[in-house]
């Protein structure tokens, strides 16, 4: 008879889901920032559908294989914890990386080394959970994880606004990077907070060891081999448990709506409440020009005029610099919560005249610049703009009418990192309002049933969504993303809280990792034919990707009355079960 497993305090349910701190702080970073990075580096919004499809790609690939490896696996770190630590530094080094892609394909890449390792350490978690409670207490250990991974998501979907706001970071793309400052700080904290807190974890919940250590060998040796594990993988796909299957559905409108919202409200506050637009090119004609021997001739003058004006706004922005002025700590604090206007940037400080001196005054190219330097965005911005008004050092008469096209598009492209860093505050809030909520979850499961809770709140985040498409107004769009908080919180925890009664304990981990298809597979579909319907159906708005994601929320609120009683019952899946073998 199996060993009753004793229950654990508070502090011990701390430390064994405190990894999930780190594990979503790099997730919330990635959330909040990548449509935006992709932007940055010149995707168009139809394009950012098919750029994500790393994130559920990976974790259909992953998830399955790392979950049916660590139920065969037993050594000095015990079960989970090898997977937790093999996947935080990976995640860690590619945190560190992503902010300085220079290319699409590279942070692309990037992101399919960063989700296949998140997912490396994410699966592991959950099933820890199975690993370490006894059935009575595993809501409580679901609502934990929920409640961690609600205060990682708070500080990193928010720390480009507080880093700009609140320490005077820059926000705005430089000649060097067409990422900003504050966004690349942000990532490489979120690369040393990831790494810290799951090693905590580590070093603080110890494992118990399979009570039969030669069956359990024996059954490792049996079932060794990448052919028997498809086949068990495949086999337990086809033997689900009934309430699984329809958990399924539910699981399949929830996370196409959170797609959808992931990809595009960041986007559609961006360009649409804040009415900015990334710096570079965005007329084909232009672009076209831009190839020519007259455009090639204008990004070697723009390179030149656009490194003066970046050298200008270093110098505005040094400590020494006359304009700016020390700030007290509670200037500071007013400015990170938005109580009170954050000091200008360094570019808006710059005295007029300045930008059309430098256009009038520009000496001719000596020759092509370097690669780099050409495609970067800035430089961009400005070769369109000697283009459009046929300025040169040899023809500078324009030079007043380039700059003012120049100074718009910089202010659109400080509008949208503005905007890109709100629609992170909004993530913060949802991200903050799960935080809150699971706390009140821990008392609900006490009273009410998983299934109830899980549907009321389904539906409360789907009018969410569906209200931020009429709240245009930044603040409203707070109260939208508090109820998509009221969801948020339930989706991290009530379904594994309904799973682990219904499926075999002795296969936690392998049908917690098959269960993670039913939330990657509508991403997958979302980001193969999302970009398709944004042309066809959408009108290339972001906002309207955001109404049908809302619509699919409320959907799958609905669909959880499908699903069996069994799986408010502790112990459910302790029953016999089909064998995938």
């Amino acid at each position: 008879m199996p060993t009753q497993k004793p229950r654990l305090s508070f502090c011990q349910l701390w430390n064994m889901s405190f990894g999930f701190f780190g594990i979503q702080f790099g997730w919330g970073l990635q959330m909040a920032n990548m449509s935006a990075i992709y932007q940055f580096l010149g995707a168009k919004e139809s394009e950012l559908p098919a750029l994500w499809l790393a994130a559920p790609l990976t974790g259909l690939l992953v998830q399955p294989i790392i979950g049916y490896a660590s139920d065969r696996t037993w050594g000095a770190l015990g079960r989970r914890r090898p997977y937790f630590l093999t996947g935080a530094i990976l995640a860690s080094l590619a945190l560190l990386a992503m902010p300085n892609s220079g290319k699409l394909w590279m942070a692309a890449g990037l992101l399919w080394v960063l989700d296949a390792s998140v997912n490396i350490t994410m699966e592991p978690f959950r099933a820890f959970v199975g690993d370490l409670l006894p059935a009575e207490q595993r809501k409580s250990g679901f609502a934990m994880q929920s409640l961690l991974i609600g205060l990682g998501a708070v500080l990193s979907s928010a720390l480009p606004y507080l880093l700009t706001n609140g320490f005077g970071v820059s926000g705005e793309a430089t000649l060097r990077s067409p990422i900003p400052p504050a966004v690349k700080l942000a990532f490489y904290i979120g690369s040393g907070v990831f790494f810290a807190s799951v090693l905590y974890t580590i070093l603080t919940t110890r494992e118990y060891a399979p009570e039969d250590l030669q069956a359990f060998q024996r059954l490792k040796a049996e079932s060794a081999g990448v052919g028997r594990a498809l086949r068990e993988i495949f086999g337990g796909i086809a033997s689900m448990p009934r309430a699984m299957r329809q958990l399924a559905v539910v699981q399949f409108f929830t996370w196409f709506a959170l797609f959808c919202m992931w990809l595009y409200f960041v986007p559609a506050v961006a360009t649409g409440v804040f009415h900015g637009q990334p710096l570079g090119v965005h007329e084909d004609a232009l672009k076209a020009q831009l190839k020519t021997e007259a455009g090639q001739t204008a990004v070697a003058e723009a390179a030149l005029v656009a490194s003066a004006y970046q050298s200008m706004k270093e110098q505005m922005a040094a400590p020494g610099s006359k304009p700016v002025q020390r700030r007290s700590l509670s200037d500071a604090l007013l400015h990170m919560l938005g109580l009170k206007p954050a000091p200008p940037e360094a570019g808006e400080r710059l005295p007029p005249g300045i930008l059309e001196g430098l256009i009038a005054n520009h000496p001719p190219a000596r020759g092509p610049v370097a690669r780099e330097e050409a495609e970067s965005p800035l430089v961009q911005t400005f070769a369109a703009a000697f283009l459009k008004h046929h300025v040169s050092a040899a023809n500078p008469r324009n030079a007043e009418d380039a700059a003012a096209d120049i100074r718009e598009a910089i202010s659109a492209a400080r509008n949208y990192q503005e905007g890109a860093a709100w629609g992170g505050v909004c993530f913060s809030a949802y991200n903050g309002t799960a935080f809150v909520f699971a706390f009140i979850l821990l008392a609900l499961v006490k009273v009410f049933s998983a299934r109830a809770i899980h549907r009321v709140c389904l539906v409360w985040g789907g009018l969410g969504l569906l209200l931020s498409v009429v709240w245009r107004d930044p603040h409203w769009l707070i109260g939208s993303m508090v109820l998509v908080g009221v969801a948020w919180a339930s989706i991290l925890s009530m379904p594994y809280a309904m799973l682990a009664n219904a499926i075999p304990a002795q296969k936690m981990g392998f049908y917690m990792g098959v269960f993670n298809f039913f939330i990657v597979i509508p991403q997958i579909l979302a980001s193969l034919g999302l970009g398709l319907l944004m042309k066809l159906v959408l009108g290339d708005h972001p906002m309207n990707a955001v109404l049908l994601g809302g619509a699919s929320m409320v959907l799958a609120g609905l669909c959880v009355g499908l699903v069996s009683r069994d799986v408010d019952k502790a112990g459910a899946g302790t029953g016999p079960h089909p064998s995938p073998a």
